[in-house]
């Protein structure tokens, strides 16, 4: 059974939570290409290209859900809300997990996964993190893994990003995810790369995807937050789609966002 059936929580209407996996790193990007139709999700807030045989299972809110054969699976823009305090602490609404913010994006991806399955009913997957690396931007990493459900085996890739709690101590975690039966990740990858690479989300989504879960105090004047560099700003939608979704090399990334390229 695909990990897909373990999760269906739904977080704050915007996504529900499908958390599948192999994201696929612009470093490894494959020669190997195919022709994309771009599709857009039905509110028109994100699009995607997918190949002939993939469809759009799910979207709305800068959320795109793919699934194509043989039992691949692709959810891009999934929000996950946590709390901001021990495990085990009461759950209210649509708060999937409770974790000390400052706990590693490892401990909150597992949290996700395990969320999911009792959401479900379903037994916790086995899961296996193998790698877990800081991203550009801090608050980001890309996890490499797999994990089994049953007799099925996945190889898999996430990112994600947690945002910082609001003043009532819930914040977002926004999850990049995709995967691929593990006796076909060779094969697929580069398809995989491909969609993955295609994924765009319009910018007033993206603002609204990286609000606070509960609406913030007000907040310090701008010249307090100068220090700040643009590309570490994760409200910059610009920058955040060069930094993590394509992480591209500093030559193709604009001087605003980090890079060396002019502009």
């Amino acid at each position: 059974m695909k990990l897909f059936n373990y999760v269906s929580l739904r977080v704050l209407g915007v996504a529900a939570l499908a958390i599948v996996g192999t994201l696929v790193s612009a470093s490894l990007m494959s020669t190997a290409s195919v022709t994309l139709n771009t599709v857009s999700a039905g509110d028109k807030t994100a699009s995607v290209g997918i190949p002939s045989g993939w469809k759009i299972a799910r979207s709305g809110n800068g959320f795109i859900g793919l699934t194509g054969p043989p039992g691949e699976q692709i959810n891009l823009g999934v929000i996950v809300i946590g709390k901001n305090a021990a495990p085990g602490s009461a759950l209210l609404g649509e708060v999937a997990f409770a974790l000390p913010y400052s706990d590693s994006l490892r401990d909150k991806f597992t949290a996700i996964i395990h969320a999911g399955a009792a959401k479900s009913g379903m037994p916790q997957p086995q899961l296996t993190i193998a790698s877990a690396t800081q991203m550009k931007l801090p608050m980001c990493a890309r996890l490499l893994g797999g994990w089994t459900a049953g007799s099925d085996s996945t190889k898999f890739e996430a990112v994600i990003c947690s945002l910082r709690p609001d003043w009532l101590g819930l914040y977002k975690n926004i999850v990049f995810m995709a995967q691929v039966p593990s006796s076909r990740a060779a094969q697929e990858r580069p398809i995989i790369e491909q969609i993955v690479m295609s994924y765009r989300v319009t910018p007033t989504m993206f603002k609204k995807m990286l609000a606070t879960y509960t609406a913030l105090p007000p907040q310090p004047p701008p010249s307090l937050m100068s220090g700040i560099a643009p590309y570490q700003d994760p409200t910059n939608s610009d920058c955040f789609d060069y930094n993590v979704i394509r992480e591209s090399p500093p030559w193709e990334v604009p001087m605003h966002c980090g890079g060396t390229m002019p502009g």
